[in-house]
């Protein structure tokens, strides 16, 4: 087998340099790629060109969406579940940074399918609460139906908009926002809703994945925060995925 090796890589040698012997070289030499090196770089080269397209599309996407913010379909949730979400952003690490303590009465704003929901409400246990909203109907009866399922009694589900929230104010211990505000139009209106329905010491968390095409860069996040009335306490992460939390500057 060697030999064969060694010939067929003479004879890709020999038309190389312009000899021609017979089909069969031309055959094995247009299949082969000519030499190991040269294989290799047509590998690269093939590489190469898809990751272009998919920093092209990863780029055009992104700018779409921010020219263009909308809710993210309902039967595109699903793909929050994917072993690939859960490498970009996972949820351990999230929720490592978010504090939470038994008893403690949580907003999440933009739950997706519903798979941190059901993991608020087991770290805040019975004694705690979950409020979970979203303007999309579908979304939230999957969340709901998701944490039903689990058998999970300390969350409620409701069909709302961020700029207006269905709750008094001083409300909540922490408001959360895992790769949701990227793509909600009015940010500080958001913010400031956010503001209203937290107690005088409650706090903002808000985290941010680079794999999500609506990502939003740290500075954005502070300077949306700070017009609506928060200081940054706590940084977690780098700019791959990252937690922000805040605490109010002034009472709700």
């Amino acid at each position: 087998m060697l030999g064969y090796a060694r010939l067929d890589q003479g004879l890709c040698r020999r038309r190389a340099l312009g000899y021609n012997d017979n089909r069969y070289q031309a055959w094995f030499c247009a299949r082969a790629g000519g030499s190991p090196m040269r294989r290799l770089w047509r590998i690269v080269k093939y590489s190469l060109g898809l990751l272009g397209l998919f920093v092209v599309a990863q780029a055009a996407l992104r700018l779409f969406r921010r020219l263009y913010p909308f809710p993210v379909p309902a039967g595109m949730t699903r793909l929050l579940d994917s072993p690939v979400r859960e490498w970009a952003s996972p949820r351990a690490t999230t929720l490592e940074h978010l504090g939470l303590q038994p008893g403690m009465q949580v907003l999440e704003v933009g739950p997706g399918s519903g798979l941190l929901t059901a993991e608020l409400a087991r770290r805040v246990g019975p004694e705690g609460r979950v409020s979970s909203v979203d303007a999309e109907p579908r979304i939230v009866a999957l969340v709901s139906g998701r944490v039903k399922a689990e058998g999970f009694e300390n969350v409620e589900t409701r069909v709302a908009s961020g700029w207006d929230l269905p709750y008094a104010d001083g409300t909540f211990d922490l408001a959360l926002l895992v790769t949701a505000l990227g793509k909600i139009p009015d940010k500080g209106r958001l913010m400031r809703e956010l503001r209203r329905v937290l107690k005088k010491d409650g706090r903002l968390s808000v985290t941010e994945a680079f794999a999500d095409p609506d990502y939003l860069l740290m500075a954005e996040v502070v300077n949306w925060a700070n017009m609506a009335g928060f200081e940054l306490v706590e940084q977690h992460g780098n700019a791959i995925l990252y937690t922000l939390n805040f605490r109010s500057l002034f009472g709700p």
